[in-house]
């Protein structure tokens, strides 16, 4: 399967994705004119399974739609447009903690970079709570095993344990 990945995605006549892993790290971040949903989908494919697409709008553009639904992935979408000041202070606040260079070619890279790490905020709760209950039963060697059964299956933590 390949690690699990998060991407974010900006359609449009500039097409950029960008992949983060469930750590947050930084996979890929491309854009170029004319890529349309097939065109980021076989790219993306090349790095792991995309379990989540994470949106920077409140209503999913069709694009994003269709790459998520291809990657068989759900949308992360916020409850309401995130304006440039978010997004600006959302990738900021990321590349703050990182020690490596992270190159950003133009607005429509930095725009699904946020996406990919809006969609990494929202699950981030879900993974603590995974670290968690594997700490407590003493067995954080399950953890990427149960991670992926509970991300991309969308089985219960404690069903999820009992299937390792």
């Amino acid at each position: 399967m390949g690690r699990l990945l998060i991407a974010g995605i900006d359609p449009g006549t500039v097409g950029a994705y960008a992949l983060i892993d469930t750590e947050g790290n930084v996979i890929d971040i491309s854009s170029r004119r004319g890529m349309d949903h097939k065109k980021i989908q076989l790219e993306i494919l090349k790095y792991g399974k995309v379990f989540l697409v994470g949106c920077d709008v409140n209503k999913c553009p069709g694009t994003v739609a269709k790459v998520a639904r291809s990657l068989g992935a759900r949308v992360v979408s916020p409850d309401h447009d995130l304006n440039y000041l978010e997004k600006i202070k959302i990738v900021d606040n990321f590349l703050k903690t990182k020690k490596d260079y992270i190159n950003i070619n133009n607005k429509h890279e930095k725009d699904a970079l946020a996406a990919a790490l809006y969609g990494l905020k929202r699950i981030n709760g879900l993974i603590k709570k995974i670290k968690d209950h594997l700490k407590e039963k003493n067995k954080m060697e399950l953890f990427d095993e149960v991670k992926k059964r509970v991300l991309v299956d969308e089985i219960p933590i404690t069903k999820a344990v009992s299937m390792c």
